[in-house]
């Protein structure tokens, strides 16, 4: 399967499906969720997929340490279908993404990007179509308070079940229902499961327009 073809078929699935294969099927045990304060920076419908482009962030504790050389770098290392996923180091007090932060990652193949710290600019990032999620917003400018100190490193986001450790090249899947992430040795089997959770879960769909017996439904089906 090339790579294309992988990220189509991500594409028609959706959180749920994906959460019950890792949980139910894999029984994946190491944490996958990315906690709910983490969400779309303005209403999307489409999914973000894609590998882990990963951002290691901190607060500047000295004006002489400010260097932001490392992240214009950084743009020249993006791939294309790269998802672009900044850790704040806890620092969430300034905006940490804008619209030209989304342009150049655009332009240098990210389809999007996940930062777990506020953003500015969001109607200009809503306007460029740029898939962000977030924690809120504000207007507060980055420079010299925080900065971007590594890229392609493990690095630690606050999960619904505990941290969530994203290491590069490991798979995000995002919708309006959150953020999982999925390790890049396991995301066949994933797409695999999520399919075929997908196909029967399309079936309930159906026949509950078709039937009242809905103990029935689940005996035939299974559960959904």
């Amino acid at each position: 399967m090339n790579k294309n073809e992988l990220v189509e078929r991500y594409k028609k699935l959706y959180a749920g499906v994906i959460y019950d294969t890792l949980t139910f099927d894999l029984k994946v045990r190491k944490n996958f969720l990315v906690d709910m304060s983490v969400k779309p920076c303005y209403p999307f419908r489409d999914v973000l997929f894609g590998p882990a482009f990963t951002c290691k962030g901190e607060k500047v504790q000295d004006v002489e340490h400010i260097d932001d050389t490392i992240r214009l770098k950084m743009f020249q290392r993006f791939y294309e279908g790269c998802v672009q996923v900044i850790s704040s180091g806890g620092y969430r007090d300034v905006a940490e993404f804008g619209d030209i932060s989304g342009k150049i990652a655009r332009k240098f193949g990210a389809v999007g990007a996940v930062v777990d710290a506020p953003t500015r600019d969001v109607r200009l990032i809503e306007d460029d179509g740029f898939k962000l999620f977030c924690m809120g917003a504000q207007c507060t400018d980055a420079y010299g308070k925080w900065q971007i100190t590594e890229y392609e490193v493990p690095i630690i986001y606050p999960g619904i079940h505990g941290v969530v450790e994203i290491n590069p090249g490991d798979f995000i899947f995002g919708d309006p229902d959150g953020i999982l992430v999925i390790q890049k040795d396991i995301v066949y089997d994933v797409l695999s499961g999520a399919e075929k959770r997908l196909e029967k879960e399309n079936i309930v769909r159906e026949e509950i327009y078709r039937t009242n017996d809905i103990v029935d439904l689940n005996n035939r089906v299974g559960r959904w």
